[in-house]
């Protein structure tokens, strides 16, 4: 009797693994049609798209150009050489291009919840945060992911820097970890929404401010901020502490080695605070009534 139960426990347990997988597998398709239909008809108008595209290089290359005019003319900022400042901007910028390409909707909540269409997505079977998500794919972000990329080559030539299997691991999750932590950012801001809606200018500080602020070395800035981006909001953690364990830089700030390779720790932390805070937002959300 015993082992007949013990049977059925196991075949209860492998189908719903089976379920939770067949589910998954449901909603990464369900994502693909969505975001693929929407990007289709960006592509439609291929002339519009490009200058999207366009706009977001440009807009880019004009803050590199700024680097460029201060080192044209000192040699070196707080220490660090052009290339090494060139790869904290180029790992911030792909970082940030990743986050905001897939954080559109999120971006775009406050509206939704000002026109009341935001109690059409709590009626649907489907999540609200997967609704969010799948809402839009800023596909055209894709120039600043490529502009970001290309500093980030050009800064690892400048330094003759020979990468090894670990710096270069290293390097890959501090880039996926920043961009959680910046999709953490959105993800918070749109559920401050939920009490506020008019909160993407504060949002801006932290997301297109932070990117600026992580494209120079932490050493430019006063105590109280790198104390600010490094124990509260971990901006620290998208390119700065991981660039120096691939740089073999000494830090200034005299914090144990291994804080260097935190990033994906930091990044699951921060993104568990914005589910938390999404949740919490969803469940005290009141209509409009508009």
């Amino acid at each position: 009797m015993s082992e007949r139960v013990v049977d059925v426990e196991e075949t209860a347990s492998i189908g719903s693994a089976r379920s939770d997988r067949s589910g998954l597998r449901h909603l990464i398709t369900l994502y693909f049609r969505l975001v693929g239909a929407r990007s289709r008809s960006q592509m439609q108008y291929k002339f519009s798209f490009g200058l999207l595209v366009a706009n977001g290089i440009l807009a880019t290359v004009v803050d590199f150009v700024e680097v460029l005019v201060i080192f044209g003319r000192i040699p070196t900022l707080a220490g660090w050489s052009l290339g090494e400042v060139a790869m904290l901007y180029g790992t911030a910028a792909m970082s940030f291009a990743l986050a905001e390409m897939f954080a559109r909707g999120f971006e775009l909540l406050s509206q939704q919840v000002v026109q009341g269409q935001f109690d059409r997505v709590l009626t649907r079977p489907l999540g609200a945060f997967f609704q969010v998500f799948a809402t839009e794919l800023a596909l055209w972000k894709v120039g600043r992911l490529g502009q970001g990329l290309i500093i980030l080559l050009i800064a690892v030539r400048l330094l003759a820097i020979q990468l090894t299997a670990t710096k270069v691991l290293v390097l890959l999750l501090a880039i996926a970890s920043g961009a959680v932590i910046f999709y953490a950012i959105f993800v918070i801001g749109a559920a401050t929404c939920f009490w506020t809606v008019e909160s993407n200018e504060i949002v801006n500080v932290f997301t297109n401010g932070g990117v600026l602020l992580t494209s120079y070395p932490l050493e430019i800035y006063q105590d109280w901020l790198r104390r600010l981006v490094t124990f509260v909001l971990p901006l620290g953690f998208i390119n700065y502490y991981p660039v120096l364990f691939v740089l073999g830089r000494p830090d200034p700030f005299e914090l144990p080695w291994w804080m260097r390779l935190l990033s994906p720790l930091v990044a699951l932390v921060v993104g568990l605070v914005a589910w938390a805070l999404w949740s919490t937002g969803v469940r005290h959300y009141q209509s409009t009534g508009t």
